[in-house]
């Protein structure tokens, strides 16, 4: 490989995002009880109609052929394709991410989180404002939804049971009590309480949630899942879309927080969004000629994982001509600049396509 990068070859001038036209960070994996999550909170520890009469036919010859060149803005996958998604929109993703890709001439999706964005030292942290999201977007990358407030999706199954008089319940994962004030929805299918989520911990029967008020209710482990009801769920997802809309950006896509997507998530996610980045953690290689946006396969390439097993995934997507998804919290100390050029270098090295995730939707639309 010489010195001098080569230019990425990238197609999508329909997933381009630019203002005005078209214009896209996941949670820390593990989102136990024991890790952090993440979260600058710090609370925490993924039909038509029939086509109609003869009469109505249209005529070939009336039909306009497409202008010239536009078959060449199909986004392409021949011999496999990375694409990069970015997590929660740090101020990190412009000073050290997007220099590194502009060398690449590689887009990336950037996943945002609306109600942190342009935050100056929020936990320690500075995010990209607007401005720096437009130059983002001028440049190919995609804008996709991380949600309103980073708030975990997904449903999470009681593992002890609960009584009338319960202030707790002790689901499987807290990630619902990283964030206080929000409504949960407890029920076993029959019944169903809501309330609000006022604490989070671990006691001696595990982590909990607690809620304003008793459930009054009883719920059996194993029978009963703990999740935000459906209309809190439009909110996280729907006015975090529009928002983005609003300042100009197309947003098709979302990025779950803590890599938490189950079926409650995507059955509502599918309402706004043609598809989720992180649905499968835990590898990169999605087969192109069976992909599901909303089973996507995602990997992170420099957090919890080795160069040598980066390298060897990607001879895999380049061996299966596959789609690599992979992520990065840029506000991680480990993740520099110099660690995100080695791998856009190896994906040089492969001569792999770098899209968008929304360009890399279209290039398999069909296909699953």
């Amino acid at each position: 490989m010489s010195q001098e990068p080569s230019r990425r070859r990238f197609i999508g001038a329909a997933g381009a995002g630019t203002i005005g036209t078209t214009v896209t960070v996941g949670c820390l994996r593990g989102s136990t009880d024991d890790e952090t999550s993440g979260d600058p909170n710090g609370e925490g520890e993924s039909d038509g109609d029939d086509a109609g009469d003869a009469d109505d036919a249209v005529d070939e010859d009336d039909v306009d052929d497409p202008p010239a060149g536009e078959e060449d803005d199909a986004p392409s996958i021949d011999g496999g394709a990375i694409v990069f998604v970015y997590d929660d929109g740090p101020i990190e993703d412009y000073d050290a991410a997007f220099p590194v890709h502009q060398e690449f001439d590689a887009p990336a999706s950037a996943g945002i989180v609306t109600e942190w964005m342009g935050r100056e030292d929020y936990n320690g942290t500075d995010w990209m404002g607007v401005e720096e999201l437009e130059e983002l977007a001028a440049a190919g990358w995609e804008i996709t939804s991380h949600t309103t407030a980073h708030t975990a999706l997904g449903e999470f199954e009681l593992v002890a049971d609960a009584g009338p008089d319960d202030v707790r319940v002790y689901p499987e994962q807290r990630n619902h009590g990283f964030h206080h004030g929000h409504e949960i929805e407890v029920t076993d299918g029959e019944k169903s309480v809501r309330r609000t989520v006022v604490g989070s911990d671990h006691d001696d029967t595990g982590g909990y949630l607690e809620f304003d008020e008793p459930l009054g209710e009883s719920f059996r482990a194993g029978e009963t899942v703990e999740r935000h009801p459906e209309d809190v769920m439009h909110a996280f997802l729907g006015e975090s879309k529009r928002e983005l809309e609003d300042l100009g950006f197309e947003v098709d896509t979302l990025l779950a927080p803590y890599d938490i997507a189950d079926e409650w998530t995507i059955e509502i996610a599918r309402e706004y969004y043609d598809g989720i980045a992180n649905v499968r953690p835990g590898s990169m290689i999605n087969d192109p000629d069976t992909f599901d946006p909303f089973e996507t396969r995602r990997d992170y390439f420099i957090e919890f994982t080795s160069p040598e097993t980066v390298r060897d995934e990607l001879d895999r997507v380049a061996e299966e001509e596959a789609i690599g998804v992979v992520g990065a919290h840029t506000f991680k100390e480990e993740v520099t600049s110099d660690r995100i050029r080695e791998t856009l270098e190896w994906v040089d090295e492969r001569d792999l396509e770098v899209l968008t995730f929304r360009d890399a939707i279209m290039a398999t639309a069909g296909n699953g």
